[in-house]
């Protein structure tokens, strides 16, 4: 019987998983300039090319050396040639364990971090990127579940304890060092229940498939090697109550009619989308929120605004675009709020640089309000409808859109005799730094995003103040409050 999602509206949390599977064009997409010292990402196609084996292969017969696939299948069905096909498993495990990570954020750290713990990441790939960004990326946020339905190089297990874990790593339970998982190799009868690893990593999959409420495909082809892949797939996802209301990406260079062809099984009405590249998914456009994103457009009729990755330089600044995401999660409750922009994370631009353009409402919010914080009660955002607020910061703005993110001071829990508690508090700080986090100022003073088109703002009223406004490094004066000064917008 089909069923809703599993999404509590009043938390705007949705606990239906988000599953991605990867194919070897993923890896490829992630890195197409190879791994750290430029070493080629290899398709099926090119596989033979990569090994340097082109000339074995062509010594025992084969004509075409770019069918990885067949030349493999042909070998492991006849039993002929038995020394070639342990010299094309020996190169292929030593090939992709040399692969290195880029210092720099890839594709696959941008994936994982966009999923969280409830979701999976099923992966046919050999290589160990997908394993190591995970590694490199745990201790930033909880991570997806990843699966790897091939084996892969790095991933060890502990087969008497029936445990998982990286290359080099101990079982957890016996203390034992974790041995390489089975390379599942290209062949037309595959054997997927009698390595107990790779029948409980598949196992995993299709319980995900069953429960979940999207389904992405990364370059996975789907080819004819892998018919009994493709059927255990439709059995997980065909068993799913949400299928109706499920959604499907496929993000492949092919044509979307030929994509729609191999994929139709798994696709519902219009349930669905093809692109050629991953930044255009819901997975990024709403990282860590693509479930919950989805069933507010569909199922609560209220969208949330775009709050895609932005292209970041480095770990550090991914993992902090990310920390208002993860701190949400930490208390249950999902706004859909912005986060900040690639720009924030630019090099800061000294005072006495910043050139003020003539509008001085705008202009002077984006220039002197944005990113630092502003103590409650010293510049009041009025809008044209009379509407007032404190302003605490302005997170981001888009000339191109003319838009704001306004961060406000929520002050409507707070008695009056609260109030006047809150400003003597205020009085007693010296240094803007000490306004956060909010709750160590006051235990009920909380803060909230506004998001504005420019027309609606009329004017500022700004309030001096001994901390405001002021160089960060500045020493803090003592100087009671002056009267405001009133910066009007026509």
């Amino acid at each position: 019987m089909p069923r809703l999602p599993n999404f509590e509206f009043h938390t705007r949390v949705n606990h239906s998983p988000h599953v991605v599977i990867l194919g070897a064009g993923a890896s490829r997409a992630a890195f197409p300039d190879g791994d750290a010292k430029k070493r080629q990402l290899p398709l099926m196609t090119d596989l033979i090319d990569c090994l340097g084996l082109n000339e074995d292969i062509r010594a025992a017969g084969f004509v075409d050396v770019t069918d990885f696939e067949a030349i493999y299948d042909e070998l492991a069905t006849t039993k002929r040639n038995p020394s070639l096909r342990g010299e094309i498993e020996s190169r292929v495990r030593d090939y992709f364990e040399q692969l290195e990570l880029p210092d720099v954020p890839t594709l696959y750290d941008y994936l994982l971090l966009s999923l969280r713990e409830k979701d999976c990441i099923a992966s046919f790939n050999w290589d160990p990127f997908l394993a190591k960004a995970f590694i490199r990326n745990r201790d930033a946020a909880s991570l997806p579940r990843i699966l790897f339905l091939h084996g892969n190089v790095e991933i060890g297990i502990c087969a008497s304890d029936k445990t998982k874990g990286f290359k080099g790593d101990k079982c957890r339970k016996c203390g034992g060092a974790l041995q390489p998982t089975r390379l599942l190799y290209p062949v037309r009868q595959k054997d997927y229940k009698s390595d107990p690893f790779i029948a409980a990593e598949w196992g995993e999959l299709e319980a995900s498939l069953s429960d979940g409420y999207m389904l992405t495909v990364f370059g996975y082809s789907a080819p004819s090697t892998d018919v009994e892949a493709v059927d255990l797939m439709v059995r997980g996802w065909g068993a799913n109550p949400t299928f109706e209301l499920a959604q499907v990406q496929i993000i492949d260079i092919k044509p979307g009619d030929q994509l729609e062809k191999t994929w139709e099984k798994f696709l519902c009405r219009t349930h669905y989308s093809t692109t050629a590249d991953l930044w255009r998914t819901w997975l990024l456009k709403y990282p860590r929120r693509s479930c919950e994103a989805l069933a507010m457009a569909t199922l609560q009729n209220d969208p949330w605004r775009d709050n895609p990755f932005p292209k970041l330089n480095s770990l550090s600044q991914l993992h902090a675009w990310i920390a208002p995401l993860v701190s949400e999660e930490s208390k249950g409750r999902f706004t859909g709020t912005p986060c900040l922009q690639g720009s924030d994370f630019g090099p800061v631009q000294a005072q006495a640089s910043r050139k003020l353009g003539t509008d001085w409402v705008l202009d002077w919010l984006k220039t002197m309000c944005k990113g630092g914080l502003i103590p409650p009660f010293c510049v009041e955002l009025v809008l044209k409808d009379g509407t007032r607020y404190n302003l605490h910061s302005i997170v981001s703005s888009d000339d191109e859109t003319k838009t704001m993110c306004a961060r406000i001071w929520d002050l409507r829990a707070f008695r009056s005799d609260e109030l006047d508690a809150l400003k003597q508090r205020l009085n007693a700080i010296r240094e803007r730094s000490a306004l956060a986090p909010a709750e160590a100022v006051h235990p009920k003073l909380d803060w909230a995003n506004l998001h504005l088109h420019y027309d609606d703002v009329a004017y500022c009223v700004e309030w001096h103040d001994r901390i405001w406004p002021a160089d960060e490094g500045a020493k803090p004066q003592s100087r009671k409050r002056s009267e405001p000064s009133r910066i009007r917008r026509k």
